[in-house]
């Protein structure tokens, strides 16, 4: 259980997808694809995959476009190729292809962190059909300001700066010191959509079933409680009946490397096994 197996595969643009998945022991009862966050990678979520493992669920994530293997051999890190976000999120949805060729017929329940969470929101209002869930953590909601504001300024140490990641001192200084970490400039060329490709938008088409879970740290300054419930709020206006809203007192943005990573891990899994008896869509 656990050991971690590394794929690529080429998108339609012809670059280089690096990904990795986890398998459990014994056959899976659904699968968790991941898609990561901005000036992060793949390997982030090693953790949350053995927890996922043991639980009975298949693992896979990917390197987006101008990120972690993927960025490096594909045009540098920061760099999303001529079709920008509308690549990134073709190429997150080859990922899931290629999870149906590995594991046909098994429910696929995509989770996105902060970035991550945008991607996914948008691979929703195309391929809904594909998913048995969607998880949203470290999501934003646009228009809605946290309470909480806890970035540093430009003075501060990187340490400082990158406090209001998780507060756990150890994650902070990783995440430093991880050279495929904490790029801030994303080269953006002039056809590419950008950031409206991937926020608010018409989410009429998805399915009034469809199972979402949005779960963000009260402190996170990206989104916290106010926006997890924002986006809640803006779901249940669209007729999606099986919306979950919750926040975590304490917690920053990355609740998957924060000190109550266990329970909200615990919380995760418990959340996918009420969905899986009825949560295939195959």
């Amino acid at each position: 259980m656990g050991a971690e197996e590394t794929l690529s595969f080429a998108d339609a643009d012809g670059h280089r997808i690096v990904a990795s998945r986890w398998m459990p022991e014994g056959e899976p009862k659904a699968v968790v694809q991941v898609a990561h966050g901005w000036a992060e990678h793949r390997r982030r979520y090693v953790e949350p995959a053995l927890a996922l493992n043991a639980a009975g669920y298949a693992v896979y994530a990917d390197d987006h476009l101008g990120h972690g293997e993927t960025g490096l051999g594909a045009g540098g890190l920061g760099d999303f190729r001529p079709r920008g976000m509308v690549g990134v999120v073709d190429a997150v949805h080859d990922l899931t292809a290629r999870i149906g060729t590995d594991v046909p017929g098994l429910p696929v329940f995509l989770l996105g962190h902060s970035w991550g969470s945008q991607i996914a929101r948008r691979f929703a209002r195309r391929w809904a059909n594909e998913l048995a869930g969607l998880l949203l953590t470290g999501a934003g909601y646009e228009g809605v300001r946290p309470a909480r504001d806890l970035r540093a300024g430009t003075d501060a140490s990187p340490e400082e700066r990158y406090s209001w990641l998780s507060g756990d001192p150890a994650v902070v200084k990783a995440y430093v010191a991880d050279p495929l970490c904490g790029f801030e400039a994303m080269e953006v060329r002039p056809a590419d959509p950008g950031r409206a490709y991937l926020t608010e938008g018409d989410d009429a088409g998805l399915p009034s079933d469809l199972p979402v879970l949005i779960f963000n740290g009260a402190d996170d300054p990206v989104g916290g409680a106010e926006a997890a419930e924002a986006l809640g709020r803006h779901y249940r206006e669209y007729g999606l009946m099986r919306v979950t809203a919750r926040s975590y007192p304490g917690g920053r943005h990355e609740l998957f490397n924060d000190v109550m990573r266990e329970r909200v891990l615990a919380d995760v899994v418990g959340w996918l096994d009420e969905q899986v008896p009825a949560g295939s869509r195959s």
